[in-house]
């Protein structure tokens, strides 16, 4: 009898019967907050995912993530199936059918037949698609923010929110931060206005995605939050390659327009840095990108 790794027999007991030992899928980061598995059942191909508890609490990322937008990480894994709902609805990119879950633990779902995505060999079929799928969530608008399902954060507390978020994540960082930077993020981020919020994936990156034969899917739900469009945008001007981004704009801008940089930008850069986003360990060259 086969058994699903690191469940508890009370948590694999009402979850498809295994047909074969689960395989380890390889994390792509050393700090991945995550263990996945590949599972043939009784009932088709699935991947586990359970939560790597010591690295998330952590993790600068979901350290920003509950900080800022009260994500409640992992304990919102119990709702995760409505973020798969949500994005049936109102995006524009397969994602995997859910089949189970338990609040601080795991997530079983689907597998979805592709291969993962190389972030150098991106064609432009993806980036159009990826365009696609953001157009369709902007659509979506709130005049709060915060959790996917539950946005109760008013509009006139972001600006505040973010400033205590900023300097939360920037102690963890120690003197790695420039002081007059911070300082000078900081008084900007005192005079933003946010007042239009979208779905938006905090983890944006090209791994998160797997192709088909053709078409995009989106295989990482659990880091959907309600945010300012400006923050979303950045971080796409980051994922994407210039040649991308142009291509990116030319389908987004026929649905909405694209706002120029004021003095969030300088706001959201280093938010984005300080959560560790991409990756990226170089301050100077970070804020010089976009």
């Amino acid at each position: 009898m086969f058994t699903y790794p690191l469940l508890t027999p009370a948590e694999q007991a009402s979850l498809p019967t295994l047909v074969a030992e689960p395989n380890p899928i390889q994390a792509k980061f050393e700090d991945s907050t995550h263990q996945l598995f590949y599972c043939q059942t009784t009932d088709g191909e699935m991947v586990l995912k359970v939560c790597h508890e010591a690295t998330i609490r952590s993790s600068h990322f979901w350290l920003g993530a509950n900080h800022l937008f009260a994500a409640n990480f992992p304990d919102s894994l119990g709702d995760i199936h409505l973020t798969h709902h949500f994005l049936q609805k109102n995006g524009a990119l397969t994602v995997p059918g859910f089949v189970a879950a338990n609040a601080q633990r795991f997530v079983l779902t689907r597998f979805l037949a592709g291969k993962d995505l190389d972030a150098e060999l991106i064609a432009d079929d993806w980036v159009i698609q990826l365009a696609e799928h953001i157009v369709k969530l902007h659509q979506c608008t709130y005049t709060s923010w915060g959790q996917l399902h539950a946005p109760k954060l008013p509009a006139i507390e972001w600006s505040g929110r973010l400033h205590q978020t900023i300097t939360f994540l920037a102690k963890q960082k120690g003197t790695l931060i420039d002081k007059t930077l911070l300082a000078e993020v900081l008084a900007n981020a005192e005079n933003i206005r946010e007042t239009e919020f979208v779905p938006m994936m905090l983890d944006l990156r090209w791994d998160q995605f797997r192709s088909g034969t053709n078409d995009l899917a989106l295989v990482d739900l659990d880091a959907f939050v309600i945010a300012p469009r400006a923050l979303d945008l950045v971080l796409l001007e980051y994922v994407l390659t210039p040649t991308q981004l142009a291509l990116f704009k030319q389908h987004y801008i026929q649905t909405h327009n694209w706002p120029e940089h004021g003095a969030d930008k300088s706001c959201y850069q280093l938010l984005l840095f300080l959560m560790n986003i991409l990756g990226e360990t170089d301050l100077e060259k970070w804020m010089q990108q976009i």
